[in-house]
Protein backbone atom coordinates (compact mmCIF):
# COMPACT_ATOMS: atom_id res chain seq x y z
CA UNK A 1 0.00 0.00 0.00
CA UNK A 2 1.19 3.18 -0.22
CA UNK A 3 0.60 5.98 2.61
CA UNK A 4 -0.52 9.43 1.29
CA UNK A 5 -0.98 10.71 5.32
CA UNK A 6 0.61 11.03 7.80
CA UNK A 7 -0.73 11.63 11.82
CA UNK A 8 1.72 14.86 11.38
CA UNK A 9 -0.47 16.73 8.88
CA UNK A 10 -2.14 19.80 10.27
CA UNK A 11 -5.29 19.05 8.58
CA UNK A 12 -5.97 15.80 9.81
CA UNK A 13 -5.35 16.78 13.49
CA UNK A 14 -9.13 15.95 14.08
CA UNK A 15 -9.13 12.71 12.29
CA UNK A 16 -6.72 11.39 14.58
CA UNK A 17 -7.41 13.25 18.05
CA UNK A 18 -8.18 16.82 18.10
CA UNK A 19 -11.42 18.02 18.41
CA UNK A 20 -12.55 14.24 18.82
CA UNK A 21 -10.41 13.58 22.35
CA UNK A 22 -13.28 15.57 24.23
CA UNK A 23 -16.86 15.23 24.97
CA UNK A 24 -19.25 16.91 22.97
CA UNK A 25 -19.76 20.48 23.57
CA UNK A 26 -22.46 23.09 23.22
CA UNK A 27 -22.00 24.88 19.34
CA UNK A 28 -20.69 27.96 20.49
CA UNK A 29 -21.79 30.00 17.23
CA UNK A 30 -25.34 28.18 18.06
CA UNK A 31 -25.00 29.29 21.83
CA UNK A 32 -24.22 33.26 20.23
CA UNK A 33 -27.65 32.85 17.69
CA UNK A 34 -29.78 31.97 20.60
CA UNK A 35 -28.71 34.50 22.45
CA UNK A 36 -28.98 37.42 19.87
CA UNK A 37 -32.80 35.83 18.76
CA UNK A 38 -33.63 34.98 15.84
CA UNK A 39 -35.76 36.40 13.29
CA UNK A 40 -39.55 35.18 12.41
CA UNK A 41 -38.62 33.55 9.24
CA UNK A 42 -36.10 31.52 11.16
CA UNK A 43 -38.13 30.34 13.51
CA UNK A 44 -41.07 29.98 11.83
CA UNK A 45 -38.42 27.18 9.49
CA UNK A 46 -37.63 26.13 12.76
CA UNK A 47 -41.33 24.62 13.41
CA UNK A 48 -41.60 22.75 10.32
CA UNK A 49 -38.25 21.00 10.56
CA UNK A 50 -39.39 19.95 14.30
CA UNK A 51 -41.59 17.01 12.93
CA UNK A 52 -38.55 15.22 12.16
CA UNK A 53 -37.49 14.35 15.83
CA UNK A 54 -40.84 12.00 16.16
CA UNK A 55 -39.22 9.72 13.68
CA UNK A 56 -42.06 9.79 11.22
CA UNK A 57 -41.39 11.44 8.51
CA UNK A 58 -43.93 9.95 6.57
CA UNK A 59 -46.51 12.12 8.98
CA UNK A 60 -43.81 15.49 8.57
CA UNK A 61 -44.20 15.19 4.26
CA UNK A 62 -47.80 14.59 4.46
CA UNK A 63 -48.46 17.59 6.76
CA UNK A 64 -45.89 19.71 4.50
CA UNK A 65 -47.78 18.58 1.36
CA UNK A 66 -51.53 19.48 2.71
CA UNK A 67 -49.72 23.01 3.84
CA UNK A 68 -48.18 23.84 0.31
CA UNK A 69 -51.25 22.78 -1.31
CA UNK A 70 -53.14 25.32 0.69
CA UNK A 71 -50.52 28.03 0.62
CA UNK A 72 -48.80 26.99 -3.03
CA UNK A 73 -46.48 30.13 -2.66
CA UNK A 74 -45.00 29.04 0.94
CA UNK A 75 -41.34 29.12 0.36
CA UNK A 76 -40.58 28.37 3.84
CA UNK A 77 -42.97 25.27 3.69
CA UNK A 78 -41.63 23.84 -0.07
CA UNK A 79 -38.04 23.94 1.20
CA UNK A 80 -38.21 21.93 4.24
CA UNK A 81 -40.66 19.71 1.91
CA UNK A 82 -37.94 19.43 -0.31
CA UNK A 83 -35.12 18.11 2.59
CA UNK A 84 -38.28 15.99 4.12
CA UNK A 85 -38.40 14.18 0.27
CA UNK A 86 -34.71 13.36 0.78
CA UNK A 87 -34.93 12.17 4.58
CA UNK A 88 -37.85 9.94 3.42
CA UNK A 89 -35.91 8.51 0.26
CA UNK A 90 -33.27 7.49 2.56
CA UNK A 91 -35.82 5.61 4.75
CA UNK A 92 -37.31 3.74 1.61
CA UNK A 93 -34.63 3.71 -0.68
CA UNK A 94 -37.32 5.39 -3.00
CA UNK A 95 -35.51 7.42 -6.04
CA UNK A 96 -39.06 8.98 -6.73
CA UNK A 97 -38.51 11.14 -4.03
CA UNK A 98 -35.64 12.82 -5.51
CA UNK A 99 -37.83 14.07 -8.33
CA UNK A 100 -39.94 15.25 -5.88
CA UNK A 101 -37.37 17.15 -3.31
CA UNK A 102 -36.02 18.12 -6.63
CA UNK A 103 -39.05 20.01 -7.97
CA UNK A 104 -39.75 21.23 -4.63
CA UNK A 105 -36.74 23.39 -4.51
CA UNK A 106 -37.43 24.33 -7.84
CA UNK A 107 -40.89 25.38 -6.27
CA UNK A 108 -39.05 27.59 -3.18
CA UNK A 109 -36.84 29.26 -5.03
CA UNK A 110 -39.34 30.39 -7.58
CA UNK A 111 -41.63 31.20 -4.44
CA UNK A 112 -38.71 33.11 -2.55
CA UNK A 113 -37.91 30.60 0.27
CA UNK A 114 -34.76 30.94 2.15
CA UNK A 115 -32.20 30.73 -0.55
CA UNK A 116 -29.62 29.48 1.54
CA UNK A 117 -31.60 26.36 2.84
CA UNK A 118 -32.35 25.88 -0.73
CA UNK A 119 -29.13 26.02 -2.23
CA UNK A 120 -27.57 23.39 0.34
CA UNK A 121 -30.59 21.25 -0.76
CA UNK A 122 -29.46 20.90 -3.70
CA UNK A 123 -26.13 20.60 -3.38
CA UNK A 124 -27.02 17.31 -1.18
CA UNK A 125 -29.60 16.07 -3.72
CA UNK A 126 -26.84 16.32 -6.41
CA UNK A 127 -24.63 14.37 -4.36
CA UNK A 128 -27.37 11.73 -3.21
CA UNK A 129 -27.53 11.17 -7.59
CA UNK A 130 -23.72 10.99 -7.42
CA UNK A 131 -23.44 13.96 -9.16
CA UNK A 132 -20.42 15.30 -7.41
CA UNK A 133 -19.42 18.47 -9.63
CA UNK A 134 -22.93 20.23 -9.36
CA UNK A 135 -23.00 19.11 -5.24
CA UNK A 136 -19.37 21.05 -4.48
CA UNK A 137 -20.58 23.92 -7.14
CA UNK A 138 -23.63 24.46 -4.86
CA UNK A 139 -22.19 23.53 -1.58
CA UNK A 140 -19.44 26.16 -2.08
CA UNK A 141 -22.60 28.84 -3.47
CA UNK A 142 -24.43 27.29 -0.20
CA UNK A 143 -21.59 28.26 2.26
CA UNK A 144 -21.34 31.83 0.58
CA UNK A 145 -24.92 32.64 0.94
CA UNK A 146 -24.15 31.38 4.60
CA UNK A 147 -20.94 30.71 6.11
CA UNK A 148 -22.63 28.85 9.10
CA UNK A 149 -24.56 26.59 7.79
CA UNK A 150 -23.07 23.27 9.00
CA UNK A 151 -25.13 21.47 6.20
CA UNK A 152 -23.56 23.28 3.37
CA UNK A 153 -19.93 22.39 5.14
CA UNK A 154 -21.40 18.40 4.93
CA UNK A 155 -22.32 18.43 1.25
CA UNK A 156 -19.07 20.24 0.54
CA UNK A 157 -16.36 17.39 2.45
CA UNK A 158 -19.28 14.56 0.96
CA UNK A 159 -18.71 16.23 -2.81
CA UNK A 160 -14.61 16.81 -2.70
CA UNK A 161 -14.88 13.32 -1.03
CA UNK A 162 -16.49 11.42 -3.68
CA UNK A 163 -14.11 13.03 -6.04
CA UNK A 164 -11.06 11.67 -4.72
CA UNK A 165 -9.90 15.05 -3.23
CA UNK A 166 -9.25 13.71 0.31
CA UNK A 167 -7.09 16.36 1.99
CA UNK A 168 -9.66 18.69 1.02
CA UNK A 169 -12.31 16.97 2.50
CA UNK A 170 -11.03 15.60 5.61
CA UNK A 171 -10.20 19.70 6.29
CA UNK A 172 -13.72 20.41 5.86
CA UNK A 173 -15.24 17.40 7.66
CA UNK A 174 -12.67 18.90 10.64
CA UNK A 175 -13.95 22.48 9.88
CA UNK A 176 -17.35 20.81 10.28
CA UNK A 177 -16.97 19.30 13.35
CA UNK A 178 -15.46 22.16 14.98
CA UNK A 179 -18.51 24.52 13.97
CA UNK A 180 -21.15 22.09 14.42
CA UNK A 181 -20.39 19.06 16.52
CA UNK A 182 -23.04 16.54 16.30
CA UNK A 183 -24.01 13.49 14.78
CA UNK A 184 -23.93 14.59 11.27
CA UNK A 185 -20.22 15.97 11.61
CA UNK A 186 -18.50 13.29 13.98
CA UNK A 187 -20.41 10.60 11.75
CA UNK A 188 -18.31 12.12 9.08
CA UNK A 189 -14.65 12.16 10.55
CA UNK A 190 -15.43 8.27 11.84
CA UNK A 191 -16.09 7.38 7.58
CA UNK A 192 -12.92 9.47 7.19
CA UNK A 193 -11.20 7.61 9.57
CA UNK A 194 -11.91 4.10 8.21
CA UNK A 195 -10.69 5.60 4.64
CA UNK A 196 -7.49 6.02 6.29
CA UNK A 197 -7.38 2.60 7.68
CA UNK A 198 -7.94 3.31 11.72
CA UNK A 199 -11.58 1.29 11.86
CA UNK A 200 -11.25 1.34 16.01
CA UNK A 201 -11.04 5.25 16.04
CA UNK A 202 -13.64 5.11 13.33
CA UNK A 203 -16.16 3.36 16.09
CA UNK A 204 -15.31 5.77 18.98
CA UNK A 205 -16.41 8.58 16.75
CA UNK A 206 -19.53 7.24 15.95
CA UNK A 207 -19.67 6.14 19.52
CA UNK A 208 -19.20 9.89 20.18
CA UNK A 209 -21.77 11.17 17.57
CA UNK A 210 -24.28 9.11 19.45
CA UNK A 211 -23.48 11.03 22.77
CA UNK A 212 -23.83 14.26 20.92
CA UNK A 213 -27.50 15.64 20.82
CA UNK A 214 -29.45 14.21 17.87
CA UNK A 215 -33.24 14.36 17.54
CA UNK A 216 -33.75 12.25 14.41
CA UNK A 217 -34.15 8.56 15.38
CA UNK A 218 -33.44 7.22 11.98
CA UNK A 219 -29.79 9.30 12.21
CA UNK A 220 -29.17 7.73 15.25
CA UNK A 221 -29.83 3.96 13.90
CA UNK A 222 -28.06 4.99 10.92
CA UNK A 223 -24.71 5.71 13.41
CA UNK A 224 -24.94 2.82 15.26
CA UNK A 225 -25.79 0.67 11.79
CA UNK A 226 -22.59 2.11 10.80
CA UNK A 227 -20.44 1.19 13.75
CA UNK A 228 -21.72 -2.87 12.98
CA UNK A 229 -21.04 -1.87 9.20
CA UNK A 230 -16.84 -0.74 10.74
CA UNK A 231 -17.06 -4.07 12.75
CA UNK A 232 -17.92 -6.55 10.54
CA UNK A 233 -15.46 -4.83 8.13
CA UNK A 234 -12.95 -5.58 10.67
CA UNK A 235 -14.27 -9.52 10.58
CA UNK A 236 -15.27 -8.87 14.43
CA UNK A 237 -18.93 -10.42 13.51
CA UNK A 238 -19.97 -10.25 17.45
CA UNK A 239 -19.45 -6.93 17.91
CA UNK A 240 -21.22 -6.36 14.48
CA UNK A 241 -24.27 -7.73 15.56
CA UNK A 242 -24.86 -6.57 18.74
CA UNK A 243 -23.88 -2.85 17.40
CA UNK A 244 -27.20 -4.22 14.52
CA UNK A 245 -29.29 -5.10 17.58
CA UNK A 246 -28.81 -1.90 19.12
CA UNK A 247 -30.19 -0.07 16.09
CA UNK A 248 -33.25 -2.42 15.93
CA UNK A 249 -33.82 -1.18 19.79
CA UNK A 250 -33.46 2.44 19.11
CA UNK A 251 -35.58 2.65 15.40
CA UNK A 252 -37.69 -1.26 15.37
CA UNK A 253 -37.52 -2.81 11.94
CA UNK A 254 -34.82 -0.26 11.03
CA UNK A 255 -34.09 -1.90 7.28
CA UNK A 256 -29.65 -1.08 7.19
CA UNK A 257 -29.92 -3.08 10.96
CA UNK A 258 -31.92 -5.90 9.66
CA UNK A 259 -29.61 -5.79 6.25
CA UNK A 260 -26.39 -5.91 8.71
CA UNK A 261 -27.40 -8.76 10.25
CA UNK A 262 -28.47 -11.01 7.88
CA UNK A 263 -25.31 -10.36 5.97
CA UNK A 264 -23.51 -11.31 9.45
CA UNK A 265 -26.14 -14.42 9.89
CA UNK A 266 -25.27 -15.60 6.36
CA UNK A 267 -21.28 -14.99 6.89
CA UNK A 268 -21.84 -17.79 9.75
CA UNK A 269 -23.36 -19.89 7.70
CA UNK A 270 -27.07 -19.83 9.21
CA UNK A 271 -28.60 -19.14 5.33
CA UNK A 272 -32.43 -19.92 7.07
CA UNK A 273 -32.59 -17.38 9.23
CA UNK A 274 -30.32 -14.97 7.06
CA UNK A 275 -32.17 -15.38 3.68
CA UNK A 276 -36.20 -14.46 5.49
CA UNK A 277 -34.49 -11.60 7.06
CA UNK A 278 -33.23 -9.91 3.94
CA UNK A 279 -35.77 -10.71 2.02
CA UNK A 280 -37.66 -9.18 4.45
CA UNK A 281 -35.23 -5.98 4.42
CA UNK A 282 -35.34 -6.17 0.29
CA UNK A 283 -39.31 -5.95 0.62
CA UNK A 284 -39.23 -2.57 2.42
CA UNK A 285 -36.00 -0.89 0.95
CA UNK A 286 -35.27 -2.76 -2.63
CA UNK A 287 -31.62 -1.04 -2.80
CA UNK A 288 -29.24 -2.78 -5.32
CA UNK A 289 -26.68 -3.84 -2.34
CA UNK A 290 -29.14 -5.94 -0.41
CA UNK A 291 -30.45 -7.27 -4.05
CA UNK A 292 -27.33 -8.40 -4.46
CA UNK A 293 -26.20 -9.65 -0.98
CA UNK A 294 -29.59 -12.07 -1.14
CA UNK A 295 -28.45 -13.26 -4.70
CA UNK A 296 -25.80 -14.25 -3.72
CA UNK A 297 -26.62 -16.06 -0.53
CA UNK A 298 -29.18 -17.60 -2.75
CA UNK A 299 -26.53 -18.67 -4.78
CA UNK A 300 -24.31 -20.14 -2.11
CA UNK A 301 -27.37 -21.88 -0.36
CA UNK A 302 -27.99 -23.75 -4.17
CA UNK A 303 -30.74 -21.81 -4.89
CA UNK A 304 -29.77 -21.28 -8.32
CA UNK A 305 -32.93 -20.26 -10.17
CA UNK A 306 -33.71 -17.84 -6.80
CA UNK A 307 -30.62 -15.86 -7.16
CA UNK A 308 -30.88 -15.85 -10.81
CA UNK A 309 -34.45 -13.81 -10.21
CA UNK A 310 -32.99 -11.48 -7.53
CA UNK A 311 -29.83 -10.32 -9.99
CA UNK A 312 -32.44 -9.43 -12.92
CA UNK A 313 -34.02 -7.48 -10.01
CA UNK A 314 -30.81 -5.47 -9.97
CA UNK A 315 -31.01 -4.35 -13.41
CA UNK A 316 -34.43 -2.87 -13.29
CA UNK A 317 -34.17 -1.04 -9.73
CA UNK A 318 -30.60 0.63 -11.19
CA UNK A 319 -32.58 1.81 -14.34
CA UNK A 320 -35.23 3.55 -11.95
CA UNK A 321 -32.69 4.83 -10.38
CA UNK A 322 -31.07 6.15 -13.72
CA UNK A 323 -34.44 7.51 -14.23
CA UNK A 324 -34.73 9.37 -11.29
CA UNK A 325 -31.47 11.26 -12.45
CA UNK A 326 -29.06 8.92 -9.99
CA UNK A 327 -25.97 8.10 -11.91
CA UNK A 328 -25.60 4.46 -11.59
CA UNK A 329 -22.85 3.52 -13.86
CA UNK A 330 -19.68 2.55 -10.54
CA UNK A 331 -22.63 0.52 -8.83
CA UNK A 332 -23.71 -1.11 -12.11
CA UNK A 333 -20.27 -1.42 -13.66
CA UNK A 334 -19.35 -3.82 -10.21
CA UNK A 335 -22.20 -6.05 -10.44
CA UNK A 336 -21.68 -6.87 -13.91
CA UNK A 337 -18.13 -7.69 -13.34
CA UNK A 338 -18.66 -9.50 -10.10
CA UNK A 339 -21.16 -11.45 -12.14
CA UNK A 340 -18.82 -11.93 -15.37
CA UNK A 341 -21.57 -9.83 -17.32
CA UNK A 342 -21.52 -7.40 -20.12
CA UNK A 343 -17.12 -7.22 -19.31
CA UNK A 344 -16.75 -4.60 -22.09
CA UNK A 345 -19.25 -2.31 -21.45
CA UNK A 346 -18.84 -2.90 -17.53
CA UNK A 347 -15.25 -1.28 -17.64
CA UNK A 348 -16.60 1.33 -20.16
CA UNK A 349 -19.28 2.47 -17.31
CA UNK A 350 -16.47 2.20 -14.42
CA UNK A 351 -14.38 4.22 -16.74
CA UNK A 352 -16.73 7.00 -16.93
CA UNK A 353 -17.49 6.25 -12.54
CA UNK A 354 -14.02 7.30 -12.30
CA UNK A 355 -13.75 10.13 -14.99
CA UNK A 356 -15.84 11.89 -13.09
CA UNK A 357 -15.26 11.25 -9.34
CA UNK A 358 -12.51 9.81 -8.85
CA UNK A 359 -12.71 8.00 -5.45
CA UNK A 360 -10.45 5.13 -4.49
CA UNK A 361 -13.46 3.56 -5.09
CA UNK A 362 -14.57 4.61 -8.44
CA UNK A 363 -9.88 3.81 -8.96
CA UNK A 364 -10.55 0.21 -7.38
CA UNK A 365 -13.78 -0.67 -9.72
CA UNK A 366 -11.46 0.64 -12.97
CA UNK A 367 -9.02 -1.74 -11.93
CA UNK A 368 -11.07 -4.84 -11.38
CA UNK A 369 -12.65 -3.74 -15.22
CA UNK A 370 -8.97 -3.59 -16.66
CA UNK A 371 -7.92 -7.22 -14.72
CA UNK A 372 -11.18 -8.74 -16.10
CA UNK A 373 -10.38 -7.49 -19.47
CA UNK A 374 -7.22 -8.92 -19.17
CA UNK A 375 -5.11 -5.52 -18.86
CA UNK A 376 -3.37 -6.39 -15.55
CA UNK A 377 -0.42 -4.19 -15.78
CA UNK A 378 -2.80 -1.58 -16.07
CA UNK A 379 -5.13 -2.79 -13.71
CA UNK A 380 -2.14 -3.21 -11.22
CA UNK A 381 -1.38 0.81 -11.11
CA UNK A 382 -4.61 2.02 -10.40
CA UNK A 383 -5.27 -0.49 -7.82
CA UNK A 384 -1.98 0.91 -5.70
CA UNK A 385 -3.94 4.21 -6.30
CA UNK A 386 -7.05 3.15 -5.13
CA UNK A 387 -5.08 1.61 -1.89
CA UNK A 388 -3.10 4.89 -1.28
CA UNK A 389 -4.78 6.06 1.67
CA UNK A 390 -4.16 2.67 4.03
CA UNK A 391 -7.91 1.73 3.74
CA UNK A 392 -8.06 -1.26 5.38
CA UNK A 393 -11.23 -2.65 2.77
CA UNK A 394 -10.42 -6.18 2.38
CA UNK A 395 -12.11 -6.07 -1.04
CA UNK A 396 -9.44 -3.68 -2.49
CA UNK A 397 -6.73 -5.93 -1.06
CA UNK A 398 -8.34 -8.83 -2.60
CA UNK A 399 -8.78 -7.46 -6.15
CA UNK A 400 -4.87 -6.49 -6.09
CA UNK A 401 -4.45 -10.05 -4.74
CA UNK A 402 -5.95 -11.34 -8.23
CA UNK A 403 -4.28 -8.45 -10.04
CA UNK A 404 -1.26 -9.60 -8.62
CA UNK A 405 -2.14 -13.39 -9.71
CA UNK A 406 -2.62 -12.80 -12.95
CA UNK A 407 1.18 -10.73 -13.59
CA UNK A 408 1.71 -14.37 -11.43
CA UNK A 409 3.62 -12.14 -9.00
CA UNK A 410 5.46 -14.00 -6.17
CA UNK A 411 3.36 -11.44 -3.77
CA UNK A 412 -0.12 -12.70 -4.90
CA UNK A 413 0.09 -15.16 -2.10
CA UNK A 414 0.40 -12.42 0.94
CA UNK A 415 -2.24 -9.84 -0.87
CA UNK A 416 -4.51 -13.02 -0.54
CA UNK A 417 -3.64 -13.74 2.99
CA UNK A 418 -3.68 -9.90 3.95
CA UNK A 419 -7.22 -9.74 2.45
CA UNK A 420 -8.42 -12.51 4.85
CA UNK A 421 -6.54 -11.03 7.89
CA UNK A 422 -8.51 -7.67 7.49
CA UNK A 423 -11.95 -9.49 7.15
CA UNK A 424 -12.02 -13.43 6.58
CA UNK A 425 -16.40 -12.48 5.90
CA UNK A 426 -15.20 -9.76 2.86
CA UNK A 427 -17.64 -11.28 0.09
CA UNK A 428 -20.10 -14.44 -0.53
CA UNK A 429 -18.33 -14.33 -3.82
CA UNK A 430 -14.60 -13.71 -3.52
CA UNK A 431 -13.40 -14.96 0.43
CA UNK A 432 -14.36 -18.63 -0.61
CA UNK A 433 -11.73 -18.41 -3.70
CA UNK A 434 -9.25 -16.29 -1.43
CA UNK A 435 -9.38 -19.06 1.13
CA UNK A 436 -9.16 -21.56 -2.08
CA UNK A 437 -5.76 -19.40 -3.01
CA UNK A 438 -3.96 -19.95 0.13
CA UNK A 439 -4.57 -24.00 0.16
Amino acid sequence: MIWAFTAGTASLVLLFGGVLSRRPHANPLAVLAANAGVSPEQAEIGRLFAGFSTGNTAGVVHRLERRVARLPHDGDALAVLALAYQQRARETGDPVYYRLSDAALHRASAAGGPLPLIVQGEAALANTRHRFGDGLRLARRSIGLDPENGSAYGALGDALLNLGRYRQAFKVYDRLALKAPGIASFSRVANARELIGRPKAAVAADELALEADATIPEQIAWTMTQIGNVNFNMGRLGPAANAYRRALRRFPGYVHAEAGLARVEASEGHYREAIPRLRRAVSVLPIPAYVIWLGDILHLSGRQAAARREYALVGAIEKLFAANGVRTELQTAVFDLDHDRNVADALARARAAFESAPSIYAEDALAWGLYQSGRCREARTHSARALRLGTRDALLVFHRAMIERCLASASARSWFRRALAINPHFSFLWAPLARTELR
